[in-house]
């Protein structure tokens, strides 16, 4: 009998601040105002991951009291429902990798091998299973789960790659070979199929070996068109929804540093000296955010050099890719290109974007004492 190797995911929550002087910054003709803020009251951190503009509410989750909560816009709690343990209404012991509002009001929760929707009164009107090879243990949802519609039909993007590097899915040269972006549902039948394979010229495609931690992606469905950014490529891909995920257009990436290093060999075990390359100093494009109106933020990690790594990295305070404020860097896409120079990202950690050029940003909690509540705040790219 195979044993199943479960993977236990502890999120490293890179926390994008401002640096004062920041070097390398180059002049943008936008900026990140902050317009608002509001705070959630409850015992343990809560993770907002969604936001339904019909119902005007925000969806989250608290850490270990795996509550889902229905919050105001000024962060009142309007509704506390849990799911956890057995019984047919419930989602066992999984904590949701997706956690988001869907299609008629429905609330979609995707698990390591189901997706479940529930009505707004937590009653499950569907659970349908997901053949995935990856079984996920996280401790707060990983982000939402992202939908079209098709013949008046949702059709879902699930799997472990749609939130963690897909080197994880690679251990032996079929797998490497046969790797695709997504998983597509169709609810209705319970089908499932691999779509959007790495285009030809990818980096994941000049090579034989593994960009470890470095095969993510982020992404959004916006109109009929899915826009994809990998880890590490030099262009968004725009995919055509309703031409059977053709590719539609290649939009550049410039950065202004972006540290690059070598693949390594299938197989590579976790602690060969060079996976601290690819793990901490290599760079990444982080997440893409729609903000409506035809504008993105994309933003990324330069990366570092080795001579900077050694200067930031001792016994007493190892390198911390959470304390390289300074190496994360913004990106505006405006009518699909890329505009003149770069934003540092605002403090705390960006979850998504609001539509009408603003951003929902999670605040840094504080380090000395324990808060019994989280704090969120809003940005607004305005252009000077």
């Amino acid at each position: 009998m195979k044993k199943i190797l479960y993977f236990l995911v502890f999120i490293v929550l890179v926390a994008c601040g401002k640096k004062d002087g920041s070097s390398g910054e180059s002049f943008s003709s936008y900026s990140l105002v902050k317009v608002d803020s509001f705070q959630v009251n409850n015992m343990t951190r809560v993770q907002i991951t969604d936001f339904s503009k019909s119902e005007n509410i925000y969806l989250a989750y608290t850490e270990a009291e795996n509550d889902i909560l229905e919050i105001s816009p000024d962060g009142e709690i309007l509704k506390r429902v849990n799911r956890t343990g057995d019984g047919p209404n419930n989602m066992g012991n999984w904590v949701p990798l997706g956690l988001s509002f869907g299609p008629s009001g429905e609330r979609v929760f995707q698990l390591p091998f189901q997706l479940l929707t529930y009505d707004k009164d937590y009653s499950q009107t569907s659970n349908i299973r997901i053949q995935s090879p990856l079984p996920v243990r996280a401790y707060i949802p990983l982000g939402k789960t992202h939908y079209f519609t098709e013949n008046d039909q949702p059709r879902y993007l699930v799997g472990p790659t749609t939130f963690l590097s897909a080197h994880l899915l690679i251990h032996n040269e079929e797998g490497r070979d046969t790797l695709q972006n997504f998983s597509l549902l169709y609810p209705e039948s319970g089908e499932m199929k691999s779509i959007v394979p790495y285009e030809s010229d990818s980096y994941y495609k000049k090579t034989d070996n593994i960009y470890y931690n470095r095969m993510g992606k982020s992404f959004f469905v916006e109109g009929d068109e899915l826009v994809v950014v990998q880890n590490l490529a030099d262009e968004i891909l725009v995919y055509d929804l309703k031409n059977n995920f053709q590719l539609k257009k290649k939009i550049p990436i410039v950065h202004s540093a972006f540290e690059q290093y070598s693949p390594l060999p299938i197989g590579t075990p976790m602690d060969d000296s060079r996976m601290k390359e690819l793990n901490l100093m290599a760079g990444r494009n982080d997440k893409i955010f729609s903000l409506g109106n035809q504008k993105w933020l994309l933003s990324y990690y330069q990366g570092v050099s080795p001579s900077v790594y050694e200067a930031r990295n001792s016994e007493d305070s190892p390198f911390s890719i959470s304390k390289s404020k300074d190496k994360f860097k913004l990106l505006v896409f405006e009518d699909g290109k890329q505009t003149a120079g770069e934003l540092s990202p605002p403090n705390g950690r960006m979850l998504f974007g609001l539509n009408n050029n603003r951003i929902l940003v999670l605040e840094e909690p504080s380090e000395e004492v324990e808060e019994e509540f989280t704090r969120y705040s809003i940005y607004e790219l305005k252009k000077e």
